[in-house]
């Protein structure tokens, strides 16, 4: 717009131009305006045209962003879950594995779990001789935890009268004591007082019916020997015409006054795991020992104690375990083995099961203090 143009729309605003002047100003004002519309309406249509053309493309960047933000998301997931997958596996890997080493280093082999088997087997028939065990087994668990569990039944001939459990416990190697179990030992009481007597047990044989099996506890006025056992006591049984099959004996040996325990057969705990060669001559001597024990033989007898004394002082740990009570803690072991070393096998006492009637022989026996009717049975 030129400066002369201005001059005349300045003019033209303040209506100072002639007619003619005025008439032509105002045409070239209309021009002006139709041209402006002109160029509006063309960049309105143009305007309008580009974003038909933009918009597509503006969709496709934007479901691109949206994949390819799907993608990485995908990605981080997976990433997750695998990174999840292997940092478990790789602990299991690890457990398992430190596990099976633990296990390896401190827990007991089959050879060692056999024999420790066998000890708390015998443990179990000193403390509670009127119990017997013929079942037991053997559990393991992860990082070198291991249980021994062992049976225990009360029977009277071939009736059961009650069963019960000892389990123990073990890791790395070691009986622990657990609040899940603990056993009841046998308490035994000897007294040399000739003035206490009590021979009730006799009026309940006495009263038994007839074919009927008693599990009785024979006290003694004194210390007997296995062979004196047998002549006083057992060939009386033997001698009489009943039937004596059911016939089961447990001897309560004394060492002094105070240390009262079961002398079961040691004969017949392995005290080494069997399957062994080497260990063949030493199990065919246990046998023929196991028929001089039965044999009422009084070395016998005495060897036995002698293993079981043994038997106790090297598990006294064990013994924890299974009766939560520290025992024999101040007990001196070696000299109690040179006492029966020296005196042989000594009883005060003894379970014994036979028929009710022929138990009654015992009444005339000098040597009963007191007789004890644990259980009676029909069969």
């Amino acid at each position: 717009m030129n400066n002369d143009f201005q001059e005349k729309l300045k003019l033209y605003k303040e209506e100072q131009l002639s007619q003619e002047e005025m008439s032509q100003m105002t045409d070239e004002i209309n021009k002006y305006i139709a041209i402006t519309e002109y160029l509006n309406d063309d960049e309105k249509a143009f305007m309008d045209e580009l974003k038909i053309q933009i918009q597509p493309n503006l969709q496709r960047e934007d479901l691109t962003a949206q994949h390819i933000k799907r993608k990485v998301n995908s990605r981080i997931v997976l990433l997750t879950a695998f990174t999840a997958i292997f940092i478990f596996l790789g602990f299991t890997i690890l457990f398992f594995t430190g596990s099976k080493i633990t296990t390896s280093l401190f827990a007991l082999d089959h050879k060692e779990i056999y024999v420790e088997r066998e000890a708390v087997v015998q443990l179990a028939q000193i403390f509670q001789p009127e119990y017997v065990s013929h079942r037991s087994s053997v559990s393991s668990s992860l990082f070198a935890k291991q249980s021994i569990h062992v049976f225990l039944e009360k029977k009277v001939g071939n009736t059961k009268i009650d069963e019960t459990e000892i389990s123990v416990k073990y890791h790395f190697g070691r009986p622990v004591s657990s609040a899940d179990f603990m056993a009841h030992r046998a308490m035994f009481f000897y007294s040399d007082d000739p003035t206490s007597v009590d021979l009730s047990g006799f009026k309940v044989l006495e009263n038994a019916p007839q074919g009927t099996k008693s599990k009785v506890y024979v006290s003694f006025d004194k210390a007997l020997t296995a062979l004196e056992i047998e002549e006083q006591f057992i060939k009386e049984l033997i001698n009489s015409n009943t039937d004596n099959t059911s016939l089961d004996f447990m001897p309560i040996a004394a060492i002094g006054s105070e240390f009262l325990i079961a002398n079961p057969s040691y004969y017949q705990m392995k005290t080494v795991y069997p399957y062994d060669k080497k260990h063949t001559e030493l199990l065919e001597d246990n046998v023929s020992m196991q028929t001089l024990y039965e044999g009422f033989d009084n070395d016998a007898h005495m060897a036995s104690l002698i293993g079981n004394l043994n038997l106790i002082k090297s598990n006294l740990d064990l013994l924890e375990a299974i009766y939560h009570e520290k025992m024999f803690e101040d007990t001196d072991f070696d000299a109690l083995i040179a006492q029966v070393e020296d005196n042989g096998a000594m009883y005060i006492g003894m379970y014994i099961s036979a028929d009710s009637k022929a138990l009654l022989a015992f009444k005339s026996n000098p040597h009963v203090q007191s007789v004890t009717v644990e259980d009676i049975v029909i069969w």
